[in-house]
């Protein structure tokens, strides 16, 4: 019989070099893996992989597969046969080897590789089906309702894309403690405080892992009336109640005192009725963003905590400025989202 020769690395070569390339990882950032499969078994005509039992080898971008002569004399060549005519292809051919031998290829690329041996043709095949790397999902959901109310549970539900397989929620609410995180694919959650928080949603597949975050706004569920006093600005047709409170570094603090502007603005002075110490404005943004806007500004470097409550829905908003820091302007155009009628 003619043996057939190849271009190809010689088989110690081409093993040493498929073992090297067990080092590397796939793109999809799986560990890459070497499948066998077996020429001639039991003295028969076939190709036989490990994992399937039949000619058909599946495997991932980045993994080898790893011939290896059980038997008579054949070869691992690249192509097809149809019609029972075999054609090479020049992918990679093994040359025509007797056990015991072995001949090793890692695929780099995605999709489906047919091959045959020389020696019996169409009566012997197999076909190598390479996937591609896996994508990591991009990590997506809703909630229900979307004005959340404390003490009611919200319905937080996956939309992610990409068929994820895990997913890990925070619900930025800390004071929950353990209720606080969830692995379920669509769980739900109850705030016990009013408030803005952030909440986070993990997806991960064997492609990776995606983050998504989205602020909820949780409201005190119901409607409370401003009331001007020294203390207390009631801006916006009285809808918005502000407030400040003052701490010096050694520890005396109190509320600042509240005088109104105009009808969405006003000022608070801490110490000295003729020293304004900070400035605070509420805008009506619905025609931009379907918010209400909050805008302050300080002269002033004690810690200042200003606080702002829509009274409409009981959603509050608060910012501090630290001790021993300048006052630093606020332009929160976000401050009170989706609250316009």
């Amino acid at each position: 019989m003619r043996s057939l020769k190849s271009s190809k690395p010689s088989a110690p070569l081409a093993l040493a070099l498929g073992l090297v390339a067990l080092a590397a990882l796939p793109a999809a950032g799986l560990a890459a893996t070497t499948r066998k499969v077996e020429v001639g078994q039991g003295n028969q005509d076939r190709f036989v992989d490990d994992v399937s039992g039949n000619s058909t080898t599946t495997i991932n971008v980045g993994d080898t597969v790893n011939w290896v002569w059980d038997s008579g004399f054949h070869s691992t060549t690249s192509g097809s046969c149809p019609g029972g005519n075999c054609a090479p292809d020049g992918n990679w051919d093994s040359g025509v080897k007797s056990a015991p031998a072995s001949f090793s290829r890692q695929f780099d690329a995605a999709g489906t590789f047919p091959y045959h041996c020389v020696v019996h043709g169409s009566m012997m095949q197999g076909t190598v089906i390479v996937q591609g790397a896996a994508i990591a999902p991009a990590a997506n959901f809703t909630f229900a309702p979307a004005g959340a109310v404390m003490g009611t549970p919200v319905q937080f539900t996956d939309t992610s894309t990409g068929a994820p397989s895990g997913w890990t929620w925070d619900f930025g609410d800390p004071g929950s403690g353990a209720a606080n995180a969830s692995v379920l694919q669509n769980p739900s959650h109850t705030f016990a405080t009013a408030g803005h928080y952030t909440v986070s949603l993990t997806a991960t597949n064997a492609g990776g892992s995606n983050t998504t975050t989205k602020s909820v706004a949780v409201s005190a569920g119901g409607a409370t009336p401003c009331i001007v006093d020294d203390k207390t600005l009631c801006l916006n047709g009285g809808r918005f109640q502000v407030r400040t409170h003052w701490t010096k570094t050694d520890g005396s603090s109190g509320d600042g005192h509240a005088v109104a502007l105009t009808g969405d603005s006003g000022y608070f002075w801490f110490f000295d009725s003729a020293n304004i110490e900070a400035v605070t404005k509420v805008l009506n943004g619905c025609g931009l963003n379907d918010a209400y806007w909050v805008f302050a500004a300080g002269l002033t470097n004690v810690r200042v905590d200003l606080d702002v409550l829509d009274t409409k829905t009981g959603l509050p908003y608060s910012k501090e400025n630290p001790q021993g820091t300048p006052f630093a302007p606020i332009q929160d155009t976000g401050a009170f989202p989706a609250s316009c009628p």
